[in-house]
């Protein structure tokens, strides 16, 4: 492993240059000793890290050490990887290289990969454990019989008759000699589970142990219980590359995929692009706009599920994916609330709306780019926090491949997906997905206008250098519209997006017909009266409509307007909220002129119907308490018999239905990250191994989290003090691992009260079950 003496021998720039490449290890509090700092860079957590930033050909370097248990000559490196040529050995030693530069590797006498590198391929090539860790528990008596079902002579102590049986199951040509020898069975067993990878079951048996294949070959250790989760048989890993062949070898990748490209015309992709951008920025509007009037219901879960994404597509005129990305973008930018089981406009989706195309696009450009999914990518439901791991770092990827050949188009998405996963094919998520998932982030800048007939644009560029404010580098994605032709067929058009007043006008007096770059309405009988029902006059309408027109209104809109207005309000209705009934005239008279009665709202609507603004048994109560004897009827016309209720309490009270809010703690402290430069001068000055000052939270958590090391608790503590979210491997009282991301932490006793992010509530945290402390 990684020790403090290695690290002294990198000196001061080799150090500081680890450190950037390693910058999990400078989380704060920075390492106080190289000590420290090799304890860090030697966790499982930080490993995955580093390997996650790794290309392909230097994985599968890394993954044939590991399959020649962690270290091997290099003649036995490149005899597996198939460097039979210069140029080929030349690329294995720029990925040892690699790997040493990042500290997973270290020379002693042969090249070896650091023991939580190893770790990471519990099956490397699909091989099975070496051949010594399946035999070190079995007693001298079964290595006797071992040794002699596989023709070897065993003598002496059980150290010397196992060193007899692996020097066998080692040599490739003596195993191959052995299993051709084997049954026809147990022969086509081991070739198959040899050359890929599978695990046999373990036979349960009585009588004779020759009869079964699985049993000849445990008797000459050919197979071997595995040490993985739910056993199972394996062939060991020298004995599977040998009975591979002698011209098996492992895949070894070095030339990145070729992507094809042709010259670009900068003027149609500058223009797909800004048509794409802006059609966006409609779709979004019309989105956030039709759901501002009508709310979409949405699941349990909170997202939008398929059924409503299908009508709010159809009925906003836009395919289901585009309607996809542009609820998630929407969402993501915080001008779509996707709460309390409907998703509507936020209050943000006001400002938004008021401002030019250009930051419009800018605001949803910049939550894309962080947006946790790929949506396209995604079936079902579209939920507010899906979160597939690693898409912000495939989706700069992605970007970042297409624009390295400044004008030239992409002409196949599919080799540009295979190139940004060669580069970093663990940094992605499911290997399964990844390809997929590259190429919905390409169809979605397309979508977005961050990309147009294959170029990147500046806008693009833009992100990938880190501008948050894309407004000033965005296309001609169009203007705001103050103005509308109004027609003598009673439609309006407006040529690109109108500005909130124009729009909110338009889409109250008229119907939406035609979205596009041009936008249609149609005036109507009906869409007139919505006008008037909102508080126009048929005067205030004429003049708000002439105030916005690029020129005379038209004579059949004045009809129109006129004609609606006439008719506006002949019919009235009214709510209320019950009515008395009596063949009585001049009782409903005088209760009608009763004083006590005056709170019941009441008035005549025909000479035998009064009406009341309060619920009827209000009315009822009222009524009896001034002396009047009502009976309540139905709506048939019978009476309602009233009898006492015998009420219940509840056997238990209603579960809640939303989490609790997180408690508030000490404010939250703002940390920068340290300079490698100065952090490696300061370790290269101390001593290897330096005392730590116990602090309160640190000393407590050294105490009880017996599993972590100093550097893992002094992260702990430091979160503690600072209010800052770290990451915990957690194992329950069951047993059970998880990951937790918690924040807001106090420390009690032996335990922590803080808010989990994944059960998105308050929880307790034995120490003592912490097996791991990584930050955020």
């Amino acid at each position: 492993m990684v020790t403090a003496s290695w690290l002294r021998l990198l000196g001061e720039d080799g150090l500081a240059d680890l450190l950037r490449r390693r910058p999990e290890a400078l989380a704060v509090p920075p390492p106080e000793s190289l000590g420290e700092l090799a304890e860090r860079l030697s966790t499982p957590a930080a490993t995955v890290a580093a390997l996650r930033r790794l290309d392909r050909p230097t994985l599968q370097v890394a993954e044939a050490l590991a399959a020649l248990g962690g270290g091997a000559e290099r003649t036995a490196l490149d005899r597996l990887l198939g460097a039979g040529t210069a140029s080929v050995r030349a690329d294995v030693t720029r990925a040892l290289d690699t790997l040493r530069s990042y500290a997973l590797l270290l020379d002693d006498a042969a090249p070896r990969l650091v023991p939580a590198a190893v770790a990471v391929w519990p099956r490397p090539l699909g091989l099975g454990d070496p051949v010594a860790a399946g035999f070190a528990y079995q007693n001298a008596e079964y290595i006797r019989r071992m040794a002699r079902d596989l023709g070897l002579k065993p003598t002496g102590r059980k150290a010397e008759m196992l060193d007899l049986v692996l020097t066998c199951l080692r040599d490739p040509e003596r195993v191959r000699a052995v299993v051709a020898g084997a049954p026809a069975d147990a022969r086509e067993l081991l070739e198959k589970a040899a050359a890929g990878g599978e695990v046999e079951p373990e036979p349960f048996y009585y009588g004779d142990r020759s009869r079964r294949p699985q049993q000849w070959a445990i008797a000459r250790g050919l197979l071997v219980r595995s040490f993985e989760p739910g056993g199972g048989l394996v062939v060991p890993a020298e004995v599977a590359l040998a009975l591979r062949g002698s011209e098996y070898t492992a895949p070894f990748d070095p030339v990145p995929p070729a992507v094809g490209r042709s010259a670009a015309d900068p003027a149609a992709s500058a223009s797909a692009a800004a048509a794409a951008g802006a059609a966006m920025v409609r779709l979004v509007a019309d989105l956030l706009e039709a759901a501002g009037k009508k709310p979409v219901p949405t699941l349990r879960s909170g997202g939008v599920g398929l059924r409503e994404l299908k009508r709010m597509a159809k009925a906003v005129g836009c395919t289901e994916p585009e309607l996809r990305l542009a609820v998630s973008v929407a969402a993501r930018a915080g001008l779509l609330s996707l709460a309390d089981g409907q998703a509507t406009p936020t209050a943000d989706y006001d400002g938004w709306r008021k401002q030019e195309p250009a930051s419009q696009l800018s605001a949803l450009l910049t939550a894309w780019w962080r947006l946790p999914s790929a949506p396209l990518a995604a079936g079902g439901a579209v939920t507010p926090d899906e979160v597939q791991p690693g898409a912000v770092a495939l989706r700069t990827a992605v970007i970042a491949a297409a624009s390295e050949v400044r004008a030239t188009a992409i002409d196949d998405p599919y080799a540009l997906a295979e190139l940004a996963i060669w580069r970093q094919p663990y940094a992605f998520g499911d290997p399964a997905t990844a390809v997929e998932r590259a190429i919905a982030c390409w169809e979605e800048g397309a979508l977005l206008g961050l990309t147009g007939a294959g170029v990147v644009t500046t806008a693009g560029l833009a992100l990938l250098g880190g501008a948050d404010d894309l407004t000033g580098v965005l296309g001609d994605v169009g203007t705001t519209q103050r103005s509308v032709r109004l027609q003598a067929d009673l439609t309006a058009v407006v040529s690109g997006s109108p500005d909130a007043g124009l729009g909110a006008l338009l889409d109250l007096a008229a119907e939406p017909e035609a979205r596009g770059v041009a936008r249609t309405w149609r005036f109507g009988p009906s869409s007139v009266r919505r006008a008037f029902d909102a508080g126009y006059t048929a005067e205030a309408l004429l003049d708000a409509l002439a105030g916005v027109s690029a020129g005379e209104l038209p004579q059949p809109l004045r009809y129109l307007v006129a004609d609606v207005a006439r008719r506006h309000g002949a019919v009235r209705a009214t709510t209320v909220a019950c009515c008395l009934r009596s063949d009585d005239l001049a009782l409903l008279k005088e209760i009608v002129a009763d004083r006590r009665l005056r709170s019941l709202g009441l008035r005549q609507l025909a000479p035998t119907v009064l009406a009341a603004a309060v619920p009827l048994e209000d009315v009822l109560a009222a009524l009896r308490n001034a002396g009047y004897a009502p009976v309540a009827e139905a709506e048939d016309g019978t009476p309602i018999l009233e009898r006492a209720v015998d009420h219940r309490a509840s056997a238990r009270p209603p579960r809640a239905t939303s989490p609790a809010k997180p408690r508030k703690g000490k404010p939250r402290q703002t940390v920068a990250q340290p300079d490698a430069a100065d952090v490696a001068r300061k370790l290269l000055a101390a001593p290897d191994e330096t005392l730590i000052p116990l602090t309160h939270p640190l000393h407590a958590i050294r105490l009880s989290a017996t599993n972590l090391t100093t550097s893992e608790a002094r992260i702990l503590a430091h979160a503690i003090d600072n209010q800052q979210p770290v990451t915990i491997s957690y194992v329950n009282r069951d047993g059970n691992p998880s990951s937790r991301t918690i924040d807001n932490i106090e420390l009690s006793g032996g335990s922590l009260l803080a808010w989990c992010r994944l059960r998105e509530d308050e929880r307790w945290f034995n120490l003592k079950r912490i097996t791991g402390v990584e930050p955020v």
